[in-house]
């Protein structure tokens, strides 16, 4: 599901998002009438883990309290000093956030080699890189925590294990996750809504669009609600992003667009378990660029990503999941067409309706091709609404919406959800369109 970015125009532009969800190893155990049922064990790496494991419970418990002596005692002493002043920056800056989870796990990953430019200046008994990840939820919208990857170098001294640094080590694809808190002071505004409570995480100078959005969340909730239906948390983590470095860190994606004024992420999704990591994240931009009117559509639009994580597989057709969850965002709003989609009605009004849906492809084009493309997938599901009704709307969704989709699968899913078939449906919606347009 992809954000949503605000042109100059009323239309909306989104970008998706999904960040892969971090589990902590397991081991497999044989059957025990097998012959390799027997596990030898390593006491010199029983006794590393063990260390590493009860390092890491201090560290967190450090944090979480913003014990600044106790961060002193888990930082090694070669360590750069700028590492110990991050840690206690963000201790202090965490201590707003209501955790209900925070902690650090080792998870069984290949074993990567420690630089010799990092482990020999350290002149330590040992130096190790494990595989960490990042353990937290939010009291509220978090039931179950999410993990987060963590880069980590520790070393020993005295039998006793400290961290160097969680910086990415040179020549792996380790990286260290980054929150709202390690990127200064953090506010956060706990507000009720209809699932339990919602909480909504900025920085000070955002203040402003952190009120506006707590203001709005219960109404949008309770919207979305009224058009998806109750079977989601109809709670939400917010995010508002100080800096373009910031956005990437949370939306993960570094290439997220400039002008996205919000991302929906959650971990990857399975089957046995809720959806987990659901955050709505605004970008730096959206102070400034959103009015009261498109704070409100904009997190509408969002939190209907939220309340169809579960029934949306990746890869589903774009026009379906934009489309959807723009009519959602607009529903009920009496914003009239050509506000709307200002650049599809120029160009019905030059060229004719529309003949064809949008391409996967123009949603990431860029320019004038991409807000077409946006603002026809809106036009498509108004379209469906206005001419078949919105229990007919969400079969269509619930059709497309469950993973990529070939020409003739499409198709199918059209007539299976509308009854016609897809020349017609695309014949109808262009006329719908041109009729709206003028």
């Amino acid at each position: 599901m992809r954000a949503r970015a605000l042109r100059a125009s009323f239309a909306l532009l989104c970008a998706v998002s999904v960040l892969g969800s971090c589990a902590s190893g397991a081991t497999t155990t044989p059957p025990p009438d097998s012959p390799q049922s027997t596990t030898v064990s390593n006491p010199y790496e029983d006794g590393r883990r063990n260390g590493v494991e009860e390092l890491l419970q201090k560290w967190a418990d450090a944090l979480r309290t913003n014990d600044v002596d106790a961060l002193e005692q888990v930082v090694d002493p070669a360590a750069d000093p700028e590492f110990l002043q991050a840690q206690v920056r963000r201790a202090n800056d965490m201590s707003a956030v209501p955790f209900s989870d925070w902690g650090y796990e080792l998870v069984d990953e290949p074993e990567i080699p420690v630089p010799s430019a990092i482990a020999s200046p350290l002149n330590a008994a040992d130096v190790w890189a494990p595989s960490v990840v990042l353990r937290y939820g939010v009291s509220g919208p978090d039931a179950e925590s999410t993990r987060r990857p963590v880069s980590l170098v520790v070393a020993r001294r005295d039998d006793e294990w400290r961290i160097v640094s969680d910086a990415p080590v040179p020549g792996t694809d380790r990286t260290t996750w980054r929150g709202p808190w390690d990127f200064g002071p953090v506010i956060a505004r706990s507000v009720a809504t209809a699932g339990g409570t919602s909480v909504v995480l900025g920085h000070p100078d955002q203040s402003a669009l952190v009120d506006a959005v707590v203001a709005e969340l219960p109404s949008a909730v309770d919207a979305v609600t009224s058009f998806y239906g109750d079977d989601w948390p109809q709670s939400a983590l917010i995010f508002t992003s100080g800096s373009a470095a910031e956005f990437a860190a949370s939306a993960g994606d570094a290439t997220a667009e400039s002008d996205v004024a919000a991302v929906t992420v959650s971990d990857a999704v399975r089957q046995d378990r809720p959806v987990t990591g659901q955050r709505v994240v605004f970008g730096p931009g959206a102070p400034a660029r959103l009015t009261d009117v498109t704070t409100r559509t904009v997190l509408r639009h969002e939190l209907t990503h939220v309340a169809a994580r579960s029934d949306t597989v990746d890869g589903s057709p774009m026009w379906v999941l934009e489309g959807f969850a723009d009519y959602s965002g607009y529903r009920e709003s009496d914003i009239e067409f050509a506000r709307i989609a200002p650049t599809l009605s120029a160009v019905v009004a030059q060229g004719g309706s529309p003949t064809v849906l949008p391409e996967d492809s123009d949603f990431s084009a860029g320019g004038v091709r991409t807000t077409l493309a946006y603002e026809s997938a809106w036009s498509v599901f108004a379209f469906v609404a206005a001419t078949f009704g919105e229990p007919s709307q969400r079969r269509l969704y619930m059709q497309l919406a469950d993973g990529p989709k070939t020409a003739a699968e499409t198709a199918g899913g059209v007539a299976s959800a509308l009854g016609i078939g897809m020349d017609e449906f695309v014949d109808q919606w262009g006329s719908w369109v041109l009729e709206q347009s003028r």
